[in-house]
């Protein structure tokens, strides 16, 4: 069995004729899930069902409107509420180098320049221009940091690192 990547969550009903909005998370370019023949819903720990799109479009707004082959009314649709979707991981696009799908990134261990752990990446953020790397630090807490070249110095996939440069003062303001 293939590998399967959580990629959004249906978040309600659309239309009457068995749409659903679909908001996007974990990928950093959300576009892509228009080009996926298939989504798939956890059925058991392990075991997955197909979901065949007929239609995925941008929704007003932001996120995507989905048509699913055999949902054909608005009730049906409202049964998908706040359904998580996955993705086998063989049908998303090949990447290119330097870059990543933020499920790629989640749980790596972050480290500061001196080399101490300051915690986990547990997802990302987009606020305009650029995204905000979401750390849980060692103490439970959360914070941010801007995902610039200037902050993030490397993310390494396979040691499970990003090793990151905070700009003076800009974890001390988030205390």
């Amino acid at each position: 069995m293939s590998r399967k990547v959580r990629i959004g969550k249906i978040t309600r009903a659309h239309g009457m004729k068995g749409e659903v909005k679909f908001l996007p998370f974990l990928i950093k370019n959300p576009e892509i899930i228009s080009e996926l023949p298939r989504l798939y819903q956890r059925k058991a720990r392990d075991s997955f069902e197909a979901l065949l799109p007929e239609t995925i479009r941008p929704a007003p707004g932001g996120g995507f409107l989905i048509k699913f082959q055999g949902v054909d009314s608005r009730e049906e649709a409202e049964a998908l509420k706040d359904l998580e979707l996955f993705a086998a991981l063989e049908d998303l696009p090949p990447k290119e180098e330097g870059e990543y799908y933020v499920f790629e990134l989640i749980g790596l261990k972050v480290f500061l320049p001196n080399g101490s752990l300051l915690g986990e990446v547990r997802g990302l953020m987009p606020v305009g221009p650029y995204e905000l790397l979401e750390i849980k630090k060692l103490d439970g807490k959360t914070l941010y940091l801007p995902m610039i070249d200037e902050i993030v110095e490397e993310i390494d996939l396979e040691k499970g690192t990003v090793k990151v440069n905070p700009l003076p003062g800009l974890l001390e303001v988030q205390e």
